[in-house]
């Protein structure tokens, strides 16, 4: 990917909040707070004129967990697509668990700008999450413009040693200075996912649609019917992986008499 000038003029499209549904080109936006059965139907209706390639789903406050857990449960059952699962607060190894479960394929945990404590309870969701979700499914969405550049980019590196996604939060630069370095972060981010070979095409339709990257030259009709098919492969290794998953547990919990 590369970053596309005229965009980092722009502004960004940004992701829904946890009462909210829409869809922006081939994303569905969804809030973890709506009502689960309307909300599919929705869905149904826009996926059924233009097929979409990725939901995002965010999770609204802690409380209401179980009601984006069922969202989940219900997109993944009804759409083949990515699901991506926005939850901005730390969560515990049994909710990891079940967010899993419920079959959200990338878990996203911004370690957000609040306490120390808060962020290490945020660091340590998402360590146990990769033990729970395949390599490179678990992100941690970083603001871009919040603290210098320098300290931007000593967090995308750390993350990514730590074998977490890093993904760029980005608003309208307001100045040039301010372009200058958001250019400057993006570029060393697209070098480290390369660097670090980070698995990034389920993840290309959501970059697209809310930062200044684009993809480094346009697919052709051959080049993206063979992403859709390996897309597909990958949707279908990771179902699996998490029958299997579950099915462990389940049967640990019987084998227990629980």
């Amino acid at each position: 990917m590369i970053v596309d000038e005229l965009k980092l003029r722009g502004p960004s499209i940004r992701l829904a909040t946890p009462k909210e549904l829409r869809r922006e080109g081939s994303v569905f936006l969804v809030g973890g707070e709506l009502p689960p059965r309307p909300s599919l139907e929705t869905l149904f209706e826009s996926h059924c004129i233009s097929p979409a390639e990725l939901f995002h789903l965010s999770f609204g406050a802690p409380e209401t967990f179980p009601q984006g857990e069922e969202l989940a449960r219900l997109i993944k059952k009804n759409f083949t697509a990515h699901l991506v699962g926005r939850i901005d607060y730390p969560l515990s190894p049994s909710q990891v668990e079940r967010a899993y479960a419920a079959g959200i394929d990338i878990i996203d945990i911004p370690l957000g700008s609040g306490t120390e404590d808060d962020r290490k309870e945020r660091l340590a969701s998402l360590e146990y999450a990769r033990e729970i979700f395949p390599r490179w499914a678990v992100a941690s969405t970083l603001p871009v413009g919040d603290a210098p550049a320098g300290a931007t980019i000593a967090a995308i590196d750390d993350l990514l040693n730590r074998r977490i996604v890093p993904l760029p939060e980005v608003p309208l630069p307001t100045a040039a200075d301010g372009r200058d370095d958001t250019g400057t972060i993006l570029r060393h981010l697209v070098a480290a996912w390369r660097r670090h070979r980070v698995a990034i095409a389920p993840l290309q339709p959501l970059i697209v649609l809310t930062t200044p990257l684009v993809p480094a030259r346009p697919d052709g009709i051959l080049r993206g019917f063979i992403d859709r098919l390996r897309d597909r492969q990958l949707l279908a290794a990771a179902d699996l992986r998490r029958t299997l998953r579950v099915r462990q547990v389940e049967e640990s919990f019987e084998s227990a008499g629980l």
